[in-house]
């Protein structure tokens, strides 16, 4: 019992340190490829325990997005003073890296949040643990999702349709210890779009500053920005 406790405050002082931390800032490239096309996207995030997302973009043109867990979504053109807002659930960024790490949600990757609960735990070779989560309501989302951990952080997280097909996998790694705060630098997605085909999404984080003070923090949309109806960037 003596040679677990370390691992014991260990995972505690992780689970703290998470809930503790209250901003985080990154800058972020987002490499998409679907069928032999490359789509690269850079910006810079700012992330508060909270769960809001504030986002620079550059290119083609310099917007900024602000987002948050109920869904709420924003894009605002400086050039332009306009200004796309919009709620669905799909907009949510609960479950944003960024913030799932900051706001002690790490643990099950944000399942308890999109209405999953442990089913079950196995301990793998190698001192791996397999978490299964399955849907509080039968019939929504994946029918389970597998989460592996490695020295009781995600590094692998596997959505399953009711046929028993993984339908999406997602690898974490290049972990990053900073004070009051671990977090994976890069994260891959495969999401299984037909039976040939795939989308591969790789994100790295870089840059990364924890309670920092930048003022992009406190950015808020100008009163007077206009109105638009029609999302210029696909939203």
């Amino acid at each position: 019992m003596g040679l677990r406790i370390p691992v014991i405050l260990a995972i505690i002082s992780i689970s703290i340190s998470a809930v503790a931390q209250r901003r985080v800032a990154a800058e972020v490239e987002v490499k998409t490829v679907h069928q032999g096309k490359v789509t690269t996207v850079s910006s810079k995030a700012f992330c508060s325990s909270s769960g809001e997302l504030i986002q620079v973009f550059n290119s083609p043109y310099t917007y900024y997005t602000v987002s948050n867990p109920d869904g709420e979504f924003k894009l605002y053109i400086p050039g332009k003073n306009e200004v796309y807002s919009n709620r669905r659930e799909d907009f949510s960024d609960k479950d944003n890296i960024l913030y799932l790490f900051i706001s002690g949600h790490a643990g099950d990757m944000g399942l308890g949040l999109y209405g999953y609960r442990l089913a079950k735990t196995e301990n793998e070779e190698g001192g791996l643990i397999k978490r299964t989560y399955k849907p509080i309501a039968p019939g929504k989302g994946a029918s389970k999702v597998e989460l592996v951990l490695e020295n009781y952080l995600p590094i692998y997280l596997a959505y399953y349709n009711e046929g028993g097909a993984v339908v999406s996998r997602t690898y974490l790694s290049s972990y990053a210890r900073m004070p009051n705060l671990v977090l994976p630098q890069r994260v891959t997605s495969i999401n299984y779009t037909a039976k040939k085909d795939s989308t591969v999404v790789r994100t790295v984080f870089s840059n990364i500053k924890t309670d920092g003070k930048d003022p992009m923090f406190e950015f808020r949309v100008p009163k007077d920005a206009k109105p638009t109806a029609i999302s210029p960037v696909g939203k």
